[in-house]
């Protein structure tokens, strides 16, 4: 009866050790999302409860697919003295077995003072991530050890991969904000050899590198050339020009990334990869670190790429163009941006041109606003616009602007288009199709709707980038973009009214209504509209 006793309180100890070290791992998981902290963590937890001597844990890299070494808790300073051949085997040997067991010696540990071996694999979902060793100089590994390693290891190998996704996002997320901040660097507007510097200086930043360069090819494009370098000190990447050349023309060789480590005494590592505009090769960017500085890793590579891939298809854009895409990337789509910069033109300047001006807006919005939540109120605009934006851009018009509740919209502009009356009035009669579907969704969400009244009207006008020094807009000016205003505020809802001129420029393709002449204020002769009904 004393012995049963006895073998109960010894498995409740037991048992209380084994949560104890579940929910020790679990606090750590929970409150350390970094890998090396984890693994530190644990490992001391380990080494603690289960009283070894030395706890290695390996993982799996990422990027080699070989076991790797990653966290040692030494604690009678064995470590030094043992054999890193025979740990690696034991390490790999610890890898595949399926459950915590005790390892016959087959390493040639046994020779070196260790004797007794404990192993657990890592795995995750089939996954076998790694493993976790405990050698031990005198004391052997009982069932009970093993029972406490298997509680370990169910929490270990889910910390692991919860630490590897947290670290993945951060690393992700590392990239997204590179390529954001290049993004504004490339829209400030600085000149181009300043903003290559701050882009080597962001660079530098966020692999941690010693010198950032970009070398581009000449005129005759035979010769790399060093156009800018960091705020450091040049003479850095002077001392070793020759190998930054060398590994430069190494990656125009293979049009790949290349990155070199311990190339001598002065350079821990060389990074470049070749920066393509159009399918062609015009230079090459990179950086460098010396030897106080660690050597670049994958991580830092794809940092690399990521930044590359925003300069080489924006940076080496001509200023000309970068103006353009300023003005029109978020009023074109982008068939007609193409058109543009490819055009040679500069369409900014102020022209008189045959344009069609459409302008929609909603009828009694002004009401519905005042009884509607602010959210409902954006969402319901933010959706009405994004509908009419797209349809807009679909037949290669371009959105002039948006003014509370109307779109303004313009054919024919930058761009010359022969047909740009047709196209209104069918991107018109898109607008109202899409926009009942719209009204059909928010009464269905007991939300209010109002129709859109649409007026379009054709003929010369005056467009250009015009403003101030410190705001620019391309627009339209002009009687007939006045015209266009008048038909759009006398529109009735679900209602289409073209101008006399629109209607001789379309009047073998459109059904309409002839209606009876208005007054328009502004105009001293009463305006000939009519109602579009549809397409022949």
């Amino acid at each position: 009866m004393k012995e049963d006793v006895e073998n109960l309180k010894r498995k409740l100890t037991q048992k209380e050790k084994e949560l104890e070290i579940i929910l020790a791992i679990d606090r750590i998981r929970d409150g350390t999302p970094d890998m090396q902290k984890l693994l530190s963590s644990i490992a001391q937890v380990v080494t603690n409860y289960l009283d070894a001597d030395l706890c290695l844990i390996s993982l799996v890299g990422e990027e080699s697919g070989k076991l790797e070494l990653k966290m040692v808790d030494d604690r009678r300073g064995l470590f030094g003295q043992l054999s890193r051949d025979a740990l690696r085997k034991a390490a790999e040997q610890g890898t595949t077995i399926e459950r915590v067991s005790i390892l016959d010696d087959t390493f040639g540990l046994h020779r070196q003072g260790v004797n007794h071996l404990l192993a657990a694999p890592l795995v995750v979902g089939g996954e076998r991530l790694g493993s976790l060793l405990l050698l031990n100089e005198q004391r052997s590994f009982d069932q009970d050890d093993i029972d406490l390693l298997e509680a370990v290891v169910s929490q270990t190998d889910s910390a692991v991969v919860h630490a590897r996704t947290y670290h993945q996002l951060q690393q992700r997320n590392k990239e997204l904000e590179t390529i954001y901040k290049i993004d504004r660097i490339r829209d400030s507007g600085l000149e181009f050899q300043s903003m290559l510097n701050v882009i080597l200086n962001e660079l530098c930043q966020a692999i941690t590198a010693e010198v950032g360069f970009i070398m581009l090819f000449d005129e005759a494009g035979q010769q790399l050339e060093l156009k800018a370098s960091t705020e450091s000190d040049i003479f850095v990447i002077a001392d070793h020009y020759r190998l930054v050349q060398e590994t430069a023309n190494e990656a125009l060789r293979k049009a790949e990334l290349i990155n070199r480590q311990n190339l001598d005494h002065r350079v821990r590592s060389i990074m470049c990869i070749p920066l393509i505009l159009r399918e062609k090769i015009i230079g090459i960017f990179g950086a460098v670190n010396g030897p106080g500085l660690r050597a670049f890793d994958r991580e830092d590579e794809r940092l690399l790429m990521a930044i590359a891939s925003q300069i080489d298809t924006a940076i080496f854009e001509s200023l000309e163009k970068r103006k353009l895409r300023l003005a029109f990337e978020r009023s074109v789509g982008p068939k007609v941006m193409e058109a543009i910069l490819a055009s040679g033109r500069d369409f900014l300047k102020g022209e008189r041109s045959q344009v069609t001006v459409l302008f929609s807006d909603m009828r009694g919005f002004t009401r519905v606003a005042e009884r509607t939540e602010a959210e409902s109120l954006v969402t319901i605009l933010n959706e009405h616009f994004e509908a009419m934006t797209s349809i807009i851009m679909e037949h290669e018009g371009t959105l002039d602007k948006f003014v509370g509740d109307e779109v303004m919209a313009l054919f024919g502009a930058p761009l010359p288009l022969e047909d740009h009356a047709l196209r209104a009035v069918r991107t018109a009669l898109e607008m109202q199709r899409a926009h009942r579907e719209l009204m059909a969704r928010w009464e269905a969400a007991g939300q209010e709707a109002v129709p859109i009244g649409i007026g379009i009207n054709s003929g010369d006008m005056i467009v250009g980038q015009v403003g101030s020094s410190k705001f620019t807009d391309y627009t339209v000016i002009g009687d007939n973009v006045n015209l266009g205003s008048r038909l759009c505020g006398v529109a009735k809802g679900h209602q289409i009214l073209i101008s006399e001129a629109t209607y001789q420029l379309v009047r073998d393709a459109v059904k309409v209504h002839k209606l009876a002449s208005i007054r328009i204020k502004g105009r001293v002769q009463p305006v000939q509209t009519y109602e579009v009904i549809g397409l022949k």
